[in-house]
């Protein structure tokens, strides 16, 4: 009888891990197939060059103290990807050149017959007399077609600056943002201070001109400007600004703000796309600002770190930072005037990525 009933246990046991072993769920399988990763590209062209050979074209054979030259090109960003732009001078070499009488003189020298002799020491240092100014406007077409309008632009040194080209040796100065497909056109002026003396006659300078596209970071800075009646708006380098850290496709806009040197209150940093309009950026159009982040200075300080949701892109935007308080992922609406909050030095992309 045990043996019988152990026969029916071990059938039974089977029976069980075959039905187990037997389970079907109903299911379905698709694939996609061929996906790929392409990179994108960044490229720019000067005057049509690519690469750019160009030498500045600049006569300052017979530089003068108080005369202006004046120079400028174009750069087109031929890649398929925004780039923020930089320009950076580098002086190679400053010499005599030509040595006068009175700059003979001046070095101590003693002037025989043309020839200048005795204890003659040179003053090689004309980048720390020629003032230095800059400006940049970005179009969405080229910029020599009649009837072209920019769509941004700014002021990055005026001459009553006074910066020097020594000041500005070796420095990457970012000039802004070309979207892809446009243009940037830079201006540039070089002036010898009118208080040169005597040692800078015939005296030369040789320097390099490096422009770098890169694509858009993660970085947008804003500084204080000023909007000059019936004048470009023009950054004035002080210590009030302030930095927006984000990552530029994500599923959300994550930022860090940092704000320096405001005035105590509330504020709020805002995105300009003005796509819609062509970006015209037409003062009436400005409502359609959305609110990014609202942030207290106190202490001439604030530093807020937060996510929000957007749910859209932003493209060619720009950023403000402006007094009042506004919900953000929200349009701001009609909004006052107020030339004391802190402007975009380049304009900005976010791709939401859901």
């Amino acid at each position: 009888m045990k043996k019988i009933l152990l026969s029916l246990s071990t059938i039974t046991a089977v029976a069980i891990l075959a039905v187990v072993g037997t389970t079907a769920y109903f299911t379905d399988t698709e694939t996609s197939t061929g996906n790929t990763f392409t990179a994108g590209t960044i490229d720019i062209a000067v005057d049509g060059q690519n690469p750019w050979t160009r030498t500045e074209t600049l006569n300052v054979v017979d530089m003068k103290p108080s005369q202006h030259e004046y120079t400028e090109y174009v750069i087109q960003n031929v890649g398929t990807n925004p780039a923020n732009v930089w320009k950076k001078i580098d002086v190679t070499s400053e010499t005599d050149n030509i040595i006068s009488e009175p700059e003979c003189v001046y070095g101590n020298g003693t002037w025989d017959n043309g020839t200048c002799t005795g204890t003659y020491s040179p003053i090689n240092a004309i980048s720390t007399v020629i003032r230095y100014d800059m400006s940049v406007w970005v179009y969405d077409v080229d910029p020599t077609t009649p009837g072209a309008e920019p769509k941004w632009w700014q002021v990055i040194y005026t001459d009553e600056m006074g910066k020097m080209l020594s000041a500005v040796n070796g420095q990457d100065i970012l000039l802004g943002m070309i979207p892809e497909g446009w243009y940037m056109k830079v201006q540039q002026s070089y002036h010898m201070d009118s208080a040169t003396e005597n040692w800078a006659q015939g005296d030369a300078m040789t320097f390099d001109i490096t422009l770098t596209a890169k694509q858009l970071t993660n970085t947008v800075v804003l500084e204080n400007k000023i909007f000059p009646d019936g004048e470009e708006p023009t950054i004035v380098y002080d210590s009030t600004q302030a930095t927006v850290e984000y990552v530029v496709k994500d599923a959300t806009f994550d930022y860090t703000l940092a704000v320096n040197g405001m005035p105590d209150g509330n504020y709020t940093l805002i995105a300009w796309d003005d796509t819609a309009n062509g970006y015209t950026f037409d003062w009436d159009n400005r409502g359609a600002a959305i609110a990014l982040a609202n942030v207290t200075v106190a202490g001439g300080v604030a530093n807020k770190t937060d996510s929000i949701d957007l749910n859209r892109n932003l493209i060619n935007a720009k950023v403000w930072l402006i007094t009042g308080t506004y919900t953000p992922g929200n349009a701001v609406g009609a909004f006052g005037w107020n030339p004391n909050g802190l402007f975009e030095t380049a304009l900005m992309d976010y791709y939401d990525s859901l």
